[in-house]
């Protein structure tokens, strides 16, 4: 008796379903994810990230789709994909009851000059039509992909922003200068091969100069290209700026450096009269490895720094705000690191330092030379420096500088504050009142800028850090 009940009550699913299956297209209205779709802050010449909109059947019968098309036809910048099929759609399509489709919807539009482009998403249905409106808000911009250049001074323009997709490459025998305002913006490209195959590609490769004269009330901004606020502080956008050991005489002067892998890579000591890179009035932040990385493995100490850094400001860096590798000179003059990562199992601190390479069978050490003067080096770690240093030579000096450290390191004058009494990482770390920093400083002839990182004045009894506090 069970088995006739069980073969009829598998005969009645069967006959429902067939007829669910056979159900006629009526007339009904679809349902959107969202009425419509933004493109916003889009960089024009460029293919504009996919847009997702889902379109839902919300009745108990299929409903028939006639064709769904761009109202402005092929002269619209817009394109789409409906249900894997290129757009328009001219054929019928039946969406089922309860069912829904998903449409990707991308942009490219080549206006020499910022604009806004609308369309209209139409759906033609049995009972009449339906859209969803698209809107874009295009940023004019001078695009190099994948440029280089040899033996030239080269002034990129600061009119409009400037997007770099792919590497832009300084020969050794060539200068390429910022102006004061100019905004550079990176895409997210990798090697498709070789041996950084997999990493990431858009960035400045630099083996002769560069010369970024950014002022304090116009910066240089180099940041990665996508201006929606989810990635507004997204880490590891693009590459960074790699100087080759044939680079020599770098200047960036009030660069702010966002989103990168590392943000400033030095590789070799160089040779040169001056310092292979001076940095003066920099921020660099959200490097999701290192905010910067410079490598000595000089046999000698050089004549000049390989990094010389004086009001420089970095912070929120996956790895360490900065590493000195393999011994070299470095100055660092009234600098802020601040390694604020809250996730303390990951990451090194606010500065690395080593003198050596360990090789398969040897290890070899190089004279390391690092002088920090009224600058700032704090950790959630229990140590704002981790210093591994083998050789015999190694010459380490804090003078006046504010640590997070449990052992007091070589120098004078130094502080060993938990709280520093600084505003927040949103607004880029400034003094505040009250904090201990303020007049805890040492002039220097030598040393000591006249501004702070802002371009404000300091005094003869000046404040440890990138900033002076102005009463």
């Amino acid at each position: 008796m069970w088995k006739r009940f069980l073969i009829g009550l598998m005969k009645c699913m069967l006959l429902m379903s067939c007829q669910r299956e056979i159900l006629a297209p009526r007339p009904g209205l679809l349902r959107f994810s969202r009425d419509t779709v933004r493109f916003d802050s889009l960089f024009s010449t460029l293919l504009s990230p996919t847009q997702r909109l889902w379109v839902y059947n919300p009745h108990a019968h299929p409903v028939e789709i006639k064709a769904v098309y761009l109202e402005r036809g092929s002269q619209s910048p817009f394109k789409f994909i409906f249900d894997g099929q290129p757009g328009p759609l001219q054929t019928k399509y039946r969406l089922a009851a309860g069912d829904s489709v998903q449409i990707f919807l991308t942009l490219r539009d080549t206006s020499f000059i910022d604009a806004h482009r609308e369309d209209k998403l139409i759906f033609h249905l049995e009972n009449g039509e339906q859209y969803v409106l698209l809107k874009a808000t295009l940023i004019a911009a001078y695009v190099y992909r994948d440029f280089g250049f040899d033996s030239a001074e080269v002034s990129l323009p600061s009119d409009k922003p400037i997007v770099i997709d792919g590497f832009f490459y300084v020969g050794p025998s060539a200068t390429l200068r910022l102006l004061p305002g100019t905004k550079l913006y990176f895409s997210g490209r990798r090697w498709d091969s070789g041996p950084l195959q997999g990493e990431l590609m858009s960035g400045l490769y630099i083996a002769g100069r560069l010369e970024s004269l950014g002022t304090p009330a116009a910066p240089v901004r180099l940041q990665g290209w996508r201006l929606e606020p989810y990635y507004a502080s997204a880490p590891g956008q693009w590459q960074g700026l790699w100087f080759f050991p044939t680079s020599t005489a770098n200047r960036l002067l009030h660069t702010e450096i966002y989103q990168s892998s590392i943000g400033v890579r030095i590789d070799s000591a160089g040779q040169g009269p001056t310092a292979k890179v001076y940095m003066e009035g920099c921020l660099i932040s959200d490097a999701a490895n290192y905010g910067i990385v410079a490598q000595g493995f000089s046999p000698s100490l050089p004549s000049q720094p390989v990094l010389h850094a004086v009001n420089t400001l970095v912070y929120r860096c996956g790895q360490a705000c900065a590493a000195f590798v393999g011994g070299g000179t470095y100055r660092l003059i009234h600098c802020s690191f601040i390694y604020d990562q809250g996730d303390l199992r990951r990451g090194i601190t606010a500065l690395a330092l080593t003198d050596f390479f360990q090789g398969r069978d040897e290890l070899r050490t190089y004279p390391l030379d690092f002088f920090a003067l009224n600058t700032v080096l704090w950790s959630t770690k229990e140590d704002a420096i981790s210093a591994d240093i083998r050789g015999t030579s190694a010459q380490l000096t804090y003078d006046h500088c504010a640590l997070r450290q449990r052992e007091a390191v070589q120098g004078s004058g130094n502080l060993y504050p938990i709280e520093l009494g600084l505003g927040s990482a949103a607004d880029k770390y400034p003094l505040l009142q009250g904090s201990s920093l303020i007049d805890a400083g040492r002039f220097d002839s030598q040393w000591s800028p006249s501004k702070d990182l802002k371009g404000q004045p300091r005094d003869n009894q000046p404040d440890i850090g990138a900033y002076e506090y102005i009463r």
